[in-house]
């Protein structure tokens, strides 16, 4: 007896399951990449330069003509640094100018100047074409803070892993849903805490501790959602999920463009998760997690509600039907929490692990790398991300279709070679070519979407029943861990923009390469059981292409279940 099999007698997918997916599932996902990727726009950096005092009247040269021409001396290329100007008498100053239009004048000038000392710009003007402030210009993080931005968004991704073990036990002990309502809440409250702040320190931490909830706020409530549609609702559950994030990834460009204020936008975004107070009611907690609490009581309520909201008697062996799920719930944490250590024993289920985890590190870190790396690309970074976001569309269809008409194997080596191949052209791509390097970072994203789409159903594939959820959670905190690093990996392109295209590349080459050795599971039956995992694949040639249509006939509920246990977010 499964639970599904409980969910059907109830009316399956009825008007109840529709309420959630249609009403709570699809505005939340279009929301959600307002509250996870808010911060590109809001740390952007805009062009700067270093302030001056008026020159004419410090050095007293009212009389002389064009007399700001001696700025362009005076302040270094990189618009950091500065001649000491209480160093510089009338007479220097005079002299600087008298020879600002002689051929040597960079000679003569660096003569003029030596033993100068120079220092450091106190006040920076920033170009306002795109905005008229951010959180960068509002705390001068550029020269020699500029690596700030990226502390920023490292410690984000510090406590989105602290808070995803966090939430995630807490959530095992007290129930998803008020765990649910406290992650709404911190995301409230924090993140509109980190706006109205004034200084750098505060800003970091309450961004700390808003990114802690990011995972959990919309992962717990899917899961339940999960729990109850059956496995052919699942697929449409994951669609909606999808379609809805990037419809949501290409409007935050533009919420941004329009707010031109890092304050105004995120009021805008940390409201984002507001909305979800007003589901309270709606979303029911978990049947499965009071199951396995022994509250057959609350779980016998939320079930006549939802046969009721469907139109259903509820059926008189409920009460027993409950008694049987519980049972066959307990038996399969037994079983997983004996068999963990089956992952590392078994060469073979080893090797798999560890070839998903580098494709699942490689497609995570260029899925948030090219989206951070938005402000280097040429261009208007709010189409660039606007173009990133919209190519997601075919990504989905083309990674759907690839992997069922070509097999999950080869179209995932494709797919991730031509991530490697996007980013290391952009290495030799000039700066002055703005369409062709943006057009080489859509490739990627493009490539990287789409191979992030078949792996995950490659990892849930090729993983056996009883460690599929284990496994599959292990893989994603990996490169939620090694994602850590992107930030400052993309703050080094300001260095030379080759620099993190060269890293992502390689990374994907590798990830590429490595995914040839993953035994093809398209048109094969789920593993059920550690053994089978571990001889799966054995008489399947390295070149072979499965384009097998078919399929895979032992689609029990358990297995489906936790292959499609919760939703892909990227970010």
């Amino acid at each position: 007896m499964e639970f599904e099999d409980v969910i059907d007698k109830l009316g399956g997918y009825g008007r109840f399951q529709r309420l959630l997916v249609w009403v709570y599932l699809a505005p939340a996902s279009l929301l959600m990449p307002g509250y996870f990727m808010n911060q590109i726009f809001m740390l952007s950096v805009p062009k700067h330069s270093c302030v001056l005092p008026d020159l004419a009247v410090t050095f007293n040269l009212t009389d002389a003509p064009e007399p700001d021409i001696l700025r362009k001396f005076l302040v270094t290329d990189d618009e950091c640094s500065m001649y000491a100007l209480d160093s510089i008498n009338e007479s220097l100053a005079r002299g600087l100018l008298s020879v600002a239009s002689a051929v040597d004048a960079g000679a003569n000038v660096t003569r003029l100047l030596h033993g100068v000392e120079k220092m450091a710009c106190t006040e920076f003007a920033y170009d306002d074409t795109n905005y008229e402030s951010t959180a960068s210009t509002q705390w001068d993080l550029v020269c020699d803070r500029g690596h700030l931005p990226s502390l920023v968004f490292t410690l984000g991704s510090v406590g989105s892993a602290i808070g995803t073990v966090l939430l995630g036990t807490l959530s095992d002990r007290i129930g998803r849903k008020p765990v649910f309502i406290l992650t709404v809440f911190i995301a409230t409250v924090f993140g509109l805490s980190s706006i109205l702040v004034t200084n750098f320190i505060a800003f970091a931490m309450l961004r700390f501790m808003n990114a802690s909830v990011m995972p959990q706020i919309f992962q717990l409530p899917y899961i339940i959602l999960l729990e109850l549609v059956g496995p052919a609702q699942r697929t449409l559950m994951l669609g909606v999920c999808c379609i809805s994030w990037t419809v949501g990834l290409c409007i935050l460009p533009l919420v941004a463009y329009l707010s031109r204020s890092w304050i105004l936008l995120g009021i805008i975004c940390s409201s984002c998760a507001i909305p979800n107070l007003f589901y309270y009611k709606l979303i029911p907690e978990s049947p499965r997690w009071l199951l396995s609490q022994n509250k057959i009581k609350e779980t016998t309520t939320i079930l006549k509600r939802i046969a009721k909201t469907n139109g259903v008697e509820v059926p008189e062996d409920l009460a027993s039907d409950l008694v049987k799920v519980q049972k066959k719930i307990a038996e399969e944490k037994e079983i997983a929490a004996a068999r963990t250590f089956d992952l590392f024993l078994k060469p073979r289920i080893r090797r798999n692990i560890l070839i998903i985890t580098v494709s699942w590190v490689a497609n995570s870190c260029a899925y948030y790398g090219l989206h951070i790396n938005v402000t280097n690309m040429s261009g208007n970074e709010f189409l660039n991300f606007f173009l990133l976001g919209l190519v997601e569309f075919p990504a989905s269809v083309v990674g759907w279709w690839t992997m069922e008409y070509f097999g999950r194997r080869w179209s995932n080596v494709a797919l991730q070679l031509l991530v490697s191949v996007a980013c290391l052209a952009s290495c030799f791509i000039p700066t002055e070519a703005a369409v062709a390097g943006v057009t080489a970072s859509l490739v990627a994203k493009f490539a990287c979407a789409a191979s992030f789409m078949i792996m995950y159903q490659q990892a849930a594939e090729v993983m056996p029943t009883p460690l599929r959820s284990f496994a599959l959670g292990a893989s994603s905190a990996f490169s939620s861990a090694f994602s850590i690093c992107m930030p400052y990996i993309i703050y080094l392109g300001r260095y030379g923009n080759w620099i993190p295209f060269m890293f992502l590349g390689l990374l994907a080459a590798a990830a590429g390469i490595s995914a040839a050795w993953l035994p093809e599971t398209n048109g094969y039956v789920l593993c059920q059981t550690i053994e089978d995992a571990e001889e799966f694949g054995k008489d399947q040639q390295f070149f072979s292409l499965n384009r097998r249509k078919e399929k895979r006939k032992d689609y029990d509920k358990s297995a489906s279940k936790e292959k499609e246990m919760e939703p892909m977010t990227k970010a």
